[in-house]
């Protein structure tokens, strides 16, 4: 019995040993003022909410719960002292585990909590420090009674201690009085015990270029960090610039210069910017101009940090080629497309590059300097560069020079497109439209039809009526009737339009079957009355049906309504 009473006594002892508030470590009275309140506002500096975090680095870097700024404009932290701390960026957050890495704007080295090593392991001694005014040193001690695993070696905590409210989010330290992690209430709701998620991994989480686009950060207005990489950090400036007005945008661009103020597309991005975007940004229609003028200093700042020289020139070139082009009134010497084709071609002259050239020779198009376009896009043509884009403009501008033979423009298009793969894909489309014309012209009727037959294949038969009523042409005139027949009529079941009954009936013209053709006229004239084309064919089937009278009439009435063809008819058939 005595051994019975002192084995309880024994362990009464031990849950007073782990829920008892002992003699505070030596190391947390200086600690203590690492922690700090987090308090959170809305776009109308109304109060959202208010939570603790604590520093985790000299210069300010603070972790805490993700839930304390959602839906927050600005944030503020502020330290057993009572300063101030304003929160300027986010770092890192994991919505799932609910927490956060931001960054307070700090004047001097702040008191942190060094992070412990991980992982810890059941058994090992904990304590909880929670934001607290009071000069008596308020925390709790336990153990950690398990321990999952996180990602890597960071560790999800199960510690002995309940929490109260104001507790959650309060670190979570060692013996050493290193943070192990975050306190977090138990999810079951019995509040006997909480849980610590790695302090590690929250100090280790990072913004990547395409967190910018998720939810998790979308759902927090405080500016975010860039990725470190400043490769990502520019594909992230590209995927936030149509998520923000242009003043927005432009102090993003901003502050990607502040991190990364040697990274020559940051002020290539702004300069684009501040052309493009010049009348948002200017208060008036005369400050448009130091925009301008703004935007040509960042290209020349770009120099300073381009790694090859051609890269100034070109960046310039393409610069102002893009804005004249979208705005022929403006008036300064520096904004014309001579002296963008100046800048091309001094790019060119430092290196011979296919973009340069690509770039020279749209230029010399926009120009009308066809023959100067031409040799542009053959440079490139002619080097393993070639795409089907250079072959595409090379025949544009051929087709615009005097004299040009049509078949060194079907020749450029076959090779614009071969390069699109075989059989010709989506990108050969245009190509192939651009070929059929031309074949058209040369009354290659065949060879017509069977880019037709491409272009189906090319967009995986996703086709308009047009394309039925072009083809049907192409294949009435190669002779093929009852192709064109088919594809006239289902031109009509797409849209029964005049036009493509009044085709309908000069197919069954050519094919002698005047009644049918009759009764496509018919239809026709029943949607549009005054359709001079449709009484001229309506004439020449009751000619071939030998009802010379009424087909008079009919011409009679082609005439009045403009047929150019309908005179000719009457002198032959109405005499």
């Amino acid at each position: 019995m005595n051994k019975l009473i002192l084995s309880v006594l024994f362990l009464m002892s031990l849950v007073l040993g782990v829920s008892a508030q002992g003699k505070a470590p030596k190391w947390m009275d200086k600690s203590r003022k690492a922690v700090v309140k987090i308090t959170t506002f809305d776009n109308d500096n109304r109060q959202l909410h208010s939570g603790t975090g604590f520093f985790v680095s000299e210069n300010g870097e603070i972790l805490a719960s993700y839930s304390l700024l959602k839906g927050a404009a600005k944030a503020q932290a502020i330290d057993v002292d009572g300063k101030t701390y304003p929160i300027d960026r986010i770092w890192g957050a994991d919505e799932m585990y609910d927490v956060i890495r931001m960054q307070a704007t700090t004047s001097k080295k702040v008191a942190f909590l060094p992070l412990a090593k991980e992982p810890a392991v059941v058994g090992n001694p904990v304590y909880l420090m929670p934001f607290s005014t009071d000069k008596k040193i308020e925390f709790k001690e336990g153990q950690i009674s398990e321990v999952s695993k996180l990602k890597d070696s960071y560790g999800y905590y199960k510690v002995s201690f309940p929490l109260t409210t104001q507790e959650v989010n309060s670190p979570v330290l060692l013996a050493t009085g290193e943070v192990l992690g975050l306190a977090q209430e138990d999810a079951s709701g019995k509040n006997e015990e909480s849980y610590a998620v790695s302090a590690g991994y929250v100090q280790n989480l990072r913004v990547s270029s395409t967190d910018l686009l998720g939810s998790t950060y979308n759902k927090i207005a405080i500016k975010k960090a860039w990725p470190e990489s400043v490769d990502q950090a520019v594909v992230a400036l590209f995927l936030v610039r149509t998520m923000q007005t242009p003043q927005q945008y432009l102090e993003t661009l901003n502050d990607f210069i502040t991190f990364f103020p040697s990274s020559p597309d940051g002020y290539t991005n702004r300069a684009s910017h501040y052309a493009a975007n010049r009348k948002a940004l200017a208060a008036s229609q005369s400050e448009e101009s130091i925009y301008l003028d703004k935007a040509l200093e960042d290209i020349n700042t770009a120099a300073r940090y381009a790694e090859k020289p051609g890269e100034v020139h070109f960046n310039r070139a393409k610069l102002i080629f893009d804005i004249v082009a979208m705005d022929t009134t403006i008036a300064k010497p520096e904004w014309t497309m001579d002296a963008a084709l100046q800048a091309v071609n001094e790019a060119i002259a430092q290196e011979d590059m296919t973009a340069y050239r690509q770039l020279q020779g749209d230029i010399c198009f926009y120009q009308q300097k066809f023959g100067e376009a031409y040799d542009a896009y053959m440079k490139i043509n002619e080097s393993e560069m070639a795409t089907a884009e250079s072959y595409y403009m090379a025949a544009k501008a051929k087709e615009n020079t005097t004299g040009f033979n049509i078949g060194d423009v079907i020749a450029l298009l076959d090779k614009a497109i071969e390069k699109t793969g075989t059989p010709p894909g989506a990108a050969a489309a245009t190509y192939l439209l651009e070929r059929v014309e031309w074949k058209m012209q040369l009354m290659m009727y065949q060879e017509a039809i069977a880019d037709y037959d491409l272009y189906y294949q090319a967009v995986g038969g996703r086709v308009e009526a047009p394309f039925y009523y072009y083809r049907e042409q192409a294949k009435f005139r190669a002779g093929d009737l009852t192709g064109a027949l088919a594809d006239i009529q289902e031109a009509i079941r797409l849209q029964p339009s005049p036009d493509h009954l009044a085709e309908e009936a000069s197919v069954y013209i050519r094919m002698e079957d005047y009644t049918k053709a009759l009764e496509s006229l018919e239809k026709a004239l029943a949607l549009a009355p005054d359709f001079g084309s449709c009484y001229r064919l309506k004439g020449i089937c009751l000619v071939r049906q030998n009802k010379k009278n009424e087909a008079c009439e009919v011409f009679n009435k082609a005439k009045e309504l403009g047929d150019p063809l309908a005179n000719r008819l009457i002198r032959e058939h109405c005499k």
